[in-house]
């Protein structure tokens, strides 16, 4: 049971980093975010701050971040067309599309740096006891 629910809490914190890269992205770069969810499906939890819904949802295997404008069907008011994605330029699209694998590529490097630098404990060779009549006796250890 530990390694279903550890796998899932990593899962979650793998989804977090890349979601938080497209969020992160397109609020800095003036888009609006309606949605930032954890997971699919129905809602679980959630709360409202600064025009974005907060959701964690019950299926945990994902998450999106709906844009406003994500979708070319959707219409925009035209108030709104400035923060909308499908009125920006290519290199926004590609910049926002790109920040969730990035984040994630990033966070690798940042959990290979932290390890390696934790490092592993090293175990220095302890002589239990010599025998009489060995090569390590006849050494003076």
């Amino acid at each position: 049971m530990i390694y279903v629910v550890s796998f899932i809490v990593v899962l979650g914190i793998l989804i977090f980093v890349h979601e938080f890269g497209h969020f992160l992205v397109a609020r800095l770069l003036g888009i609006e975010v309606q949605k930032f969810s954890l997971g699919f499906g129905p809602k679980l939890a959630g709360f409202e701050r600064g025009g974005t819904e907060y959701l964690v949802s019950a299926i945990p295997f994902g998450g999106y971040v709906k844009l406003l404008g994500e979708s070319p069907e959707e219409e925009v008011d035209p108030g709104k067309e400035s923060r909308s994605f499908s009125h920006r330029p290519p290199l926004h699209k590609l910049l926002v599309v790109l920040a969730g694998p990035g984040f994630n590529i990033v966070f690798a490097a940042f959990v290979f740096w932290f390890l390696f630098m934790a490092g592993m404990p090293v175990l220095k060779p302890v002589v239990g006891e010599v025998l009489k009549g060995t090569p390590a006796e006849r050494a003076g250890i």
